[in-house]
């Protein structure tokens, strides 16, 4: 992925998708069969990390899945 560093490790990583609100997460993204989630991978892969927020912000700012990430940072 270049020099471009992601905000998070695979330790958040593991933490957030091994957590109810992770895997409801999840479902949303996959809500339209995986399509966006495949973009945003493929566009990470290819070190464009922007592009994968662009192709996952509209999932991801729903009311649905900003509350689920304000559970998510909750201590």
């Amino acid at each position: 992925m270049g020099n471009q560093k992601l905000p998070f490790n695979e330790q958040d990583v593991r933490r957030v998708l091994g957590s109810p609100e992770g895997q409801k997460i999840l479902q949303l993204l996959n809500r339209d069969g995986g399509r966006a989630l495949r973009q945003a991978a493929d566009a990470l892969r290819g070190g464009n990390a922007q592009e994968a927020l662009r192709v996952l912000s509209p999932i991801m700012e729903s009311d649905e899945a900003a509350s689920l990430i304000d559970r998510l940072n909750r201590p």
